[in-house]
């Protein structure tokens, strides 16, 4: 039997706007206030992006500020910093990542996807651009999806979209040269010398083009000329290359006055936070590592990283770690400059046992980490381990997990006999100061406080050192003592710093 292989189907994810609902998204305040984006500060600077409110005022893509200024003096001037593109570029693919792994990120505001695939995944073409446009708008992006057999056709088709109420357009499979057919020449890209030929030659819409032969349109307009006659004619074969998967998210923002009160400064990260758990959701990860980085005013830089104990997307748990690290290590000048960077990680998701004890939820549990790790430290919380070394009490924090479901669990209903009953050191933490007297090389007399007295029976020295070849070496001889009081010790005496201590004392 032979394999059945998907159809080839393109999709195309296009933000109209793109520089304005990118400043809209780091700055909601601006969510409906006129706005049009300039290339830079400069009054000659042309303006690539206008709102729907600023085109009603009369401002036009192409004009300079200065015009902008004159014919519509209540339009708000805003240059977009990159990094605040970049980071709403990099939330448009996650949000199409989400739907299908094949993308590429074609430019900023535009992403193509393979979905051939994925489509019964998702219950048809027209589902799956719906889904598409949902996740776009979880990120706080308001997209157009064109779905179409190559790349250029669904781009035309997203393009086209943007007229209607759905913000979708599907182009059947077989039907894109009908589609193009009675599209203007103008809703295709193509070059002004190319154009200015057309226009010459009378030719004003994509069928009229593809009619010509494409030999001669070829020898006439050179290859700008082909791929535009094979755009028309719905056989444009761009070659697609996906991009490879990213791990690292980013959000920041320049602010236009530079911060100096940490209550500030807080807000604007809990936006940048609010952003990146939008873009983690529709990843279906979380919070694994958050790295902090500040611009300061006079030129300065400060970074600050917070590991998380567990993947989370809950911002009120990551917040108050980057608070507490901010308190700790301050950054000593004003703030110009806010950018998070955050490493994701899957968010654990359990089954639980019809047998065994209830397992806590995931969400729940990563969420009670981070907020203890937030009140003790981050190196703080986790689960007990015994570190690789002989030093005393070799204790660790590991991360913290629960046992997995169906794993063995001790206790019964009845005692299993065992071993008789043993000795349990109870351990001073830290040791205790011990004054001991000592006869040859064995203690005669202990006194720990207002305990102890002669020494009746002793064991060791038991030695114990290592780790010369570190900054804290340790060598010590333990000795366990009963005292003529009844009470049993365990003693310690520390060569390096040449005292006797008190470990504990034996239940």
């Amino acid at each position: 039997m032979g394999v059945v292989r998907a159809p080839h189907r393109m999709t195309c994810l296009w933000v109209p706007a793109f520089p304005v609902q990118a400043l809209r998204r780091s700055q909601p305040e601006l969510a409906e206030a006129p706005l049009a984006v300039p290339v830079g500060p400069s009054p000659r600077d042309e303006v690539v992006a206008v709102s729907a409110e600023a085109a009603a005022a009369g401002a036009r893509v192409g004009m300079t500020a200065a015009q902008v200024r004159q014919r519509a003096p209540g339009v708000v001037l805003r240059v977009v910093a990159a990094e605040v593109t970049q980071a709403a570029a990099a939330a448009l693919a996650d949000a199409a990542c989400g739907v299908s792994p094949r993308l590429r990120r074609a430019a900023p505001g535009e992403v193509w996807l393979e979905v051939g695939g994925v489509v019964r995944l998702w219950g048809g073409e027209a589902s799956l651009a719906g889904e598409l446009l949902r996740r776009c708008r979880r990120v706080g992006l308001e997209g157009c999806v064109g779905v179409a057999g190559s790349v250029g056709v669904a781009r035309v088709a997203a393009r086209m979209a943007a007229g209607r109420p759905e913000g979708m357009l599907v182009v059947p499979a077989g039907g894109e040269r009908e589609f193009m057919a009675p599209l203007p020449i103008a809703a295709l890209d193509r070059p002004p010398a190319v154009a200015a030929a057309l226009a010459r030659w009378g030719v004003a819409t994509a069928g009229q083009l593809a009619a010509l032969p494409r030999e001669e349109v070829g020898l006439r307009l050179g290859p700008e000329g082909v791929a535009l006659h094979r755009l028309a004619a719905g056989e444009e074969n761009t070659p697609f290359v996906p991009d490879p998967q990213w791990k690292e998210l980013r959000e920041g923002i320049s602010l236009e006055d530079p911060i100096t009160r940490l209550e500030a400064f807080l807000f604007v990260l809990q936006g940048l936070l609010g952003r990146l758990a939008q873009r983690l959701e529709v990843r279906g990860e979380g919070f694994a590592a958050v790295c902090l980085e500040l611009k300061l005013e006079g030129g300065g830089r400060h970074e600050v990283q917070v590991p998380l104990v567990a993947p989370t997307r809950e911002v009120g748990a990551v917040l108050p770690l980057l608070r507490l690290q901010v308190e700790a290590h301050p950054p000593g000048a004003p703030v110009e400059e806010v950018a998070v960077k955050v490493v994701s990680g899957r968010v654990r998701v359990v089954q639980g046992s019809l047998f065994g004890p209830p397992q806590p939820a995931p969400g729940k549990l990563a969420q009670a980490l981070a907020r203890l790790a937030a009140l003790a430290g981050p190196g703080r919380v986790g689960a007990p381990a015994v570190a690789d070394t002989h030093r005393p009490d070799p204790a660790a924090v590991a991360p913290f997990a629960p046992p997995e479901a169906g794993a063995a669990t001790g206790g019964g209903a009845e005692e299993v006999a065992g071993p008789p009953r043993v000795p349990v050191l109870r351990a001073f933490r830290p040791p205790r100061e011990a004054q001991v007297v000592i006869a040859g090389s064995r203690p005669v007399v202990a006194r720990v406080g207002g305990w102890g007295g002669a020494v009746v029976r002793c064991a060791g020295p038991y030695r114990r050192g290592g780790e010369w070849w570190s900054e804290e070496p340790f060598a010590r001889d333990e000795y366990d003592v009963a005292t003529a009081d009844g009470v049993v010790w365990r003693l310690a005496f520390d060569h390096r710093q040449g005292r006797w201590l008190a470990d504990g004392v034996y239940d």
